[in-house]
C-alpha cells in the first residue's frame, strides 16, 4: 500500500461507524488484491506474496470479528472461508486466476455494507479524534484538509 492510500484510510477509519469499518476493510482487500495483481504483471513476486498476505489478515479479521448470536454471520463466515482458500491457493500457485472469485464476493459484500451503513446509527468507533474539514482552503490543484484543534494533545488521556 502506498503512503497516501494508508493517509486516506487512517482518516476514513477515524471517522467511520462500525458499519463504515466493515466497508474500510473491503476497500483495503480490494486494493490489496488490485495491488497484487499489478505486482504479478511486473514479475514482482516478493510484494505479489505480500500484498496476497495483507488481504489475508483483513479477510481473518473479519472473520474474527463475526458475531454468532446473528444468523448472517454463519452465511458471511462461509464467505470468508472461500474467500481466504481463494486468497492461499492465489499465494501457493503464485497465479492470479482465483483472484477474480476474490474480488466478486468482496464487491458484493461490500455493496451490501454499504447500502446498510447509513442505518449505523452507533456513531464514530474512535472517540477523542480530531475533526477533519476538507475544502476550507485549496492549494494549487489540490484540496486542502484542515484539522481544528492541532494543538491540543491531550484527547482525554491524562498522566
Amino acid at each position: 500500500m502506498t503512503q497516501e492510500q494508508i493517509q486516506t484510510y487512517t482518516l476514513r477509519v477515524s471517522q467511520a461507524s462500525p458499519c463504515e469499518l466493515v466497508v474500510i476493510m473491503y476497500d483495503i482487500i480490494l486494493d490489496d488484491v488490485k495491488n497484487a495483481k499489478q505486482a504479478k504483471e511486473q514479475k514482482e513476486d516478493k510484494q505479489y506474496q505480500a500484498d496476497l498476505n495483507h488481504a489475508g489478515k483483513f479477510v481473518n479479521e473479519l472473520m474474527e470479528a463475526l458475531d454468532f448470536s446473528e444468523p448472517i454471520a454463519f452465511r458471511l463466515m462461509s464467505l470468508y472461508i472461500y474467500v481466504n482458500k481463494m486468497l492461499a491457493r492465489a499465494r501457493v500457485s503464485g497465479k492470479p486466476d482465483s483472484l477474480a472469485d476474490v474480488e466478486m464476493v468482496i464487491e458484493n459484500l461490500r455493496a451490501g455494507f454499504d447500502g446498510i451503513k447509513n442505518q449505523d446509527t452507533a456513531g464514530p468507533v474512535m472517540q477523542n479524534v480530531q475533526q477533519v474539514y476538507a475544502g476550507l482552503t485549496y492549494g494549487r490543484g489540490t484540496l486542502n484538509e484542515t484539522c481544528l484543534n492541532a494543538m491540543d494533545y491531550n484527547r482525554g488521556f491524562n498522566a
